[in-house]
């Protein structure tokens, strides 16, 4: 079983990953048996977060969500402190530049848990990563955890409903999204929210892709059309043994689409 985390900032590709279940020579491997409990201690830490020997965050009560250490090439994850379902919690995003250069904050988690598949932001930073966030988007820090389903329903149409949210609570609405396993397409829509219009994201062939989401490989969607002001595309993944669960993000709102909305939903 394969338990891939991403780290990321929205609207720049700033990408941590982990997944299980390869052999000896994949250096992005490890085991684990719990897919709700969400801790990994091993990564490849590639892309721009390669300036940083440095980063946390932390929740309310100073436990660690993650922690990337890269002069001990570790990565710790713990998903598995946040709630199920939707949830808003004050935490600590902090970094420590490979020279030395440290920046530290409090910040708003935003983040909904499932069972297999798990999305956080934060509000855009104002001190970290500050070289790094587009000045045009309003996203901020993002982690995503999914467990890739390794083998699609066959003839199955499911129906995946849940929520779609970033880090301005004006963005938050509701995820419908169907996928006809028999055929391999999927579509769905983000409901219209006080802060966007109606995001329509288009029929879409489901198929195996590396890098799906970041690095990390597995069924679904990669750059399918998502509509609403401007065009942009999603991605979305398929997750748990039974592709109980989908997650992924959407692109919307300016030409170029410059803010991203997360998405999660369960069958």
């Amino acid at each position: 079983m394969k338990y891939p985390l991403l780290i990321t900032l929205v609207a720049s590709p700033l990408l941590l990953s982990a997944c299980g279940g390869g052999g000896d020579d994949d250096e992005r491997s490890f085991t684990t048996s719990d897919p709700i409990d969400g801790r990994y201690d091993t990564a490849r830490i590639s892309g721009d977060l390669q300036k940083y020997r440095n980063i946390t965050l932390k929740d309310k009560n100073n436990a660690n969500i993650f922690l990337v250490d890269r002069p001990s090439n570790r990565f710790f994850g713990e998903h598995a402190v946040l709630p199920f379902g939707f949830h808003e919690s004050k935490g600590h995003l902090s970094t420590v530049t490979n020279d030395g250069k440290s920046a530290s904050e409090e910040v708003t988690i935003r983040s909904y848990r499932g069972h297999y598949a798990s999305v956080l932001e934060t509000n855009k930073p104002n001190t970290v990563f500050s070289e790094e966030l587009s000045p045009n988007s309003i996203n901020g820090f993002r982690s995503n955890l999914f467990s890739p389903t390794d083998f699609l329903p066959t003839n199955a149409i499911y129906t995946y409903k849940g929520k779609a949210f970033n880090s301005v609570p004006a963005n938050d609405a509701d995820l419908t999204y169907t996928i006809d396993y028999g055929k391999r397409r999927g579509s769905g829509e983000i409901a219209a929210a006080s802060g966007h219009g109606k995001i329509t994201l288009e029929e879409a062939p489901i198929r195996y892709y590396s890098d799906l989401i970041g690095v990390t490989s597995g069924y679904g969607v990669k750059d399918g059309v998502a509509k609403e002001a401007a065009t942009g595309v999603y991605r979305l993944g398929i997750a748990g043994d039974n592709a109980e669960e989908i997650t992924g993000y959407a692109d919307y709102s300016s030409q170029p689409a410059e803010n991203s909305i997360n998405f999660i939903g369960t069958r």
